[in-house]
């Protein structure tokens, strides 16, 4: 069984936007909602300086959704670990999983868009280790104890994270990324792993064969989901918001060199194919997601509660439909 959780992103595409504070309440009640229709966790990601206005700031979303709601998991899928001071980010986390009670999961990963790093003054070069150091540093802060710690990139002499974490050594930790590197830094550190879509069966059975810790193993990934009555009615809704996240995302995988993007961006969204989409009627998401648990075995799915541009009340219709039909089927809480 999959336990189902919700994605947010925040992005508002400049020819599809909304207010801002509209945006951002909207999709804060949305994902409210969410908890309160049966989904197991709201996962929030980070990017910068972006005109569509990719969530730049996790830490306040996530102190906003953890007065919000009572339950349900909050994470990260996934915050930039290098773009953060590790201490000031350790304080942060500490602090936001006392005000939810212990409910906080932190996913990080490396980054990959230069204009990041270019703009935070950080070379790109650096970014494996300084995301080992801040695993390193995040696991010694959240013991609740004072610590030192030398490192290439970081010195701390007789330091201390207070308050500590509501959870005892802290969140739980989750690595992101589709390489056989991040299956062997998730494996090293003891976290969980939260590879992409695109990630082959062999990136799952790396990690599990060479984890370390105390923690049991834990695996978690991402797909497109979005329901409707129809298998056609539910592209027509989703397709152009699907579209335009398609080409953002091969536009930036192609800037750091991470795949292979020549070509013109696809124009028309009955281009996008793949494993990647759950989009259809509540019975083919279903069998969907069971076919991908069989084959990867993990044991958290998150999606993207509303694609970037979608009418904030289009996506909930899905949640709706994704709750009252997929959940009793495939989700375990």
């Amino acid at each position: 069984m999959t336990k189902l959780g919700v994605w947010y992103d925040f992005r508002n595409p400049v020819e599809y936007a909304m207010p801002w504070r509209d945006l951002y309440t909207g999709l804060i009640d949305q994902a409210v909602h969410a908890e309160e229709i049966g989904f197991h966790s709201i996962w929030v990601s980070e990017h910068h300086f972006l005109d569509e206005g990719y969530l730049p700031a996790l830490a306040p979303m996530l102190a906003v959704l953890a007065t919000r709601t009572k339950d349900i998991k909050l994470g990260t899928a996934v915050l930039l670990a290098p773009l953060h001071h590790p201490l000031r980010l350790a304080e942060d986390m500490a602090f936001i999983d006392q005000l939810c009670g212990g409910r906080l999961e932190l996913g990080i990963a490396p980054g990959y868009r230069p204009e990041e790093f270019r703009v935070m003054g950080i070379p790109k070069t650096q970014r494996g280790k300084r995301t080992d150091e801040t695993i390193e540093l995040l696991q010694l802060a959240w013991k609740g104890e004072r610590f030192s710690y030398e490192s290439e990139h970081f010195k701390f002499d007789d330091v201390i994270v207070a308050p500590p974490p509501f959870t005892v050594g802290g969140p739980p930790l989750w690595i992101g990324g589709n390489s056989t590197a991040a299956s062997f830094r998730a494996a090293k550190y003891g976290c969980g792993f939260m590879p992409d879509s695109g990630a082959g069966k062999e990136i799952y059975d790396a990690y599990q064969q060479n984890y370390h810790g105390a923690r049991a193993p834990r695996l978690a990934t991402n797909r497109v989901i979005f329901a409707a009555e129809t298998h056609d009615k539910a592209w027509e809704l989703a397709g152009e918001s699907l579209l335009y996240q398609f080409n953002g995302y091969r536009k930036w995988f192609g800037d750091a060199g991470d795949a292979d993007t020549h070509g013109a961006a696809l124009t028309d969204y009955r281009e996008l194919n793949g494993s990647f989409y759950f989009v259809g009627t509540p019975d083919e998401i279903i069998e969907s997601i069971q076919a991908a648990e069989s084959q990867f075995g993990f044991e958290e799915l998150i999606f993207w509660a509303r694609p970037p541009g979608m009418p904030i009340d289009v996506s909930t219709k899905s949640l709706e439909l994704i709750a009252k039909e997929v959940l009793p089927i495939v989700s375990a809480k």
